[in-house]
């Protein structure tokens, strides 16, 4: 087991994460009773804390320290420091709320929000290879197969019903997932 995966701010966010999966909940129900534009957002927010609850607290609670995300990490060789942690969830935090900047019925938004679930698709794919080359379970893996697939993909009918084409629609994908991957490239290169 990596020996930072309990190191205060590791366990800093995983509080975090809880806490902004309830946060998220609450306000998924408030945005979508009042029917707002702003519900995807929200509903964004509320699959980046399921699957970060995922990987740092369910997977650790049901399967055991083994499968806290880090030490997953760790055995499949990428070592994440807890600098890395925080700032590679912020960082997803921030590219959610920047989506509030932008009008929901614009296509601009529309194609903001297709590189933002690319990106979370990314990861997803990433889980579900890795999950698939190792022959066992990775924590992130079931919120990747069953709320980033689908938000994805109803990102790409958005895109789609506010006039992006084709090209921009596959281009936006492959840029979303080349800043996963870039993004993985960089923790692995910094701690080498």
């Amino acid at each position: 087991m990596i020996p930072t995966f309990d190191a205060p701010s590791v366990i800093a966010m995983q509080y975090l994460f809880v806490g902004s999966l309830c946060i998220s909940l609450v306000s998924l129900f408030f945005f979508s009773r009042r029917s707002s534009p702003y519900t995807l957002i929200v509903l964004l927010f509320v699959v980046l804390t399921c699957h970060q609850v995922e990987e740092y607290l369910i997977a650790p609670l049901l399967l055991g320290d083994q499968y806290h995300f880090l030490n997953w990490a760790f055995r499949s060789g990428l070592e994440i420091t807890p600098m890395a942690v925080v700032s590679v969830n912020l960082i997803g935090y921030f590219g959610a709320l920047m989506l509030f900047s932008f009008n929901p019925a614009t296509r601009l938004f529309s194609l903001l929000f297709l590189f933002v679930n690319a990106f979370t698709l990314a990861n997803g794919m990433f889980h579900v290879g890795v999950a698939t080359l190792q022959t066992h379970y990775s924590p992130g893996m079931i919120s990747a197969l069953l709320l980033f697939v689908p938000l994805y993909l109803k990102s790409v009918l958005i895109a789609s019903e506010r006039g992006a084409v084709f090209p921009q629609i596959v281009g936006l994908s492959i840029y979303g997932f080349i800043g996963h991957f870039l993004m993985i490239g960089l923790l692995s290169w910094s701690v080498a």
